[in-house]
């Protein structure tokens, strides 16, 4: 447990052994949580019940929710507490920012554009109507969707997107398609209303995001739209 500390036991003190990318590196088994959970949405999408039960079993939901909870969202709080050199007076001056709030059409055109990847982490993310709909399907009691922490599927904590601004809203920047990018949300939670420099992360928009064919099991919505699962 980190909480009320002032280290993190994963990130430590030592600036020079941080990750330039991203917050807070992800660990291993987050790979394995995502393949799980793919596994589980696929059999789901087949009609195989058994299948999608099992593969759920499997993804250390509650291991990833831990590490969100504990890590990730709290990186940038250490990362800054342990950076003598910063101005910390300062760090979250806010500006009034006329530049409209994010919308769901060009979060969408972001996740496309980067291949549904976190361009901090590299981390591949899952749409959030994936989870909604496979919450719909096999029950909130299987997999809950609530919006406090403690009680959702902690998958929906480790592997959900949201576009990111890499100059921070609150300070001004832009919500365009050249300032937002593809975040997991340990990143973005992490990097919170923080700048690059402020945490010493090198800008994600200067590495060319990712192109391969996936793209954050949206492909079977169109069939998980589709299923009504009868109580057993």
């Amino acid at each position: 447990m980190c909480r009320g500390t002032k280290t993190c036991i994963l990130l430590g003190t030592d600036k020079s052994k941080w990750s330039k990318l991203c917050p807070l590196p992800l660990p291993k088994f987050f790979e394995n949580a995502l393949e799980a959970f793919s596994q589980s949405v696929a059999a789901l999408a087949s009609g195989d019940k058994a299948t999608c039960l099992i593969a759920l079993g499997k993804s250390n939901s509650d291991d990833v929710r831990e590490f969100f909870i504990e890590h990730g969202q709290q990186s940038s709080y250490f990362r800054v507490l342990n950076r003598v050199e910063i101005d910390k007076a300062n760090i979250l001056a806010k500006v009034l920012n006329t530049s409209p709030r994010l919308v769901a059409s060009l979060q969408n055109e972001v996740f496309k554009r980067d291949s549904f990847r976190c361009r901090y982490c590299e981390m591949r993310i899952i749409s959030k109507e994936v989870f909604t709909e496979f919450s719909r399907i096999v029950g909130a009691e299987v997999f809950s969707v609530e919006r406090e922490n403690s009680k959702r599927n902690g998958l929906t904590l480790g592997l959900r997107g949201v576009a990111d601004h890499v100059e921070p809203y609150a300070s001004g920047g832009k919500t365009d398609i050249d300032n937002l990018v593809t975040s997991c949300y340990s990143c973005n939670f992490g990097k919170a209303g923080y700048t690059l420099e402020q945490l010493g992360i090198d800008d994600p928009r200067l590495r060319p995001p990712v192109k391969d064919d996936w793209q954050g099991l949206t492909e079977y919505l169109s069939t998980l739209r589709k299923i009504e699962w009868v109580a057993d």
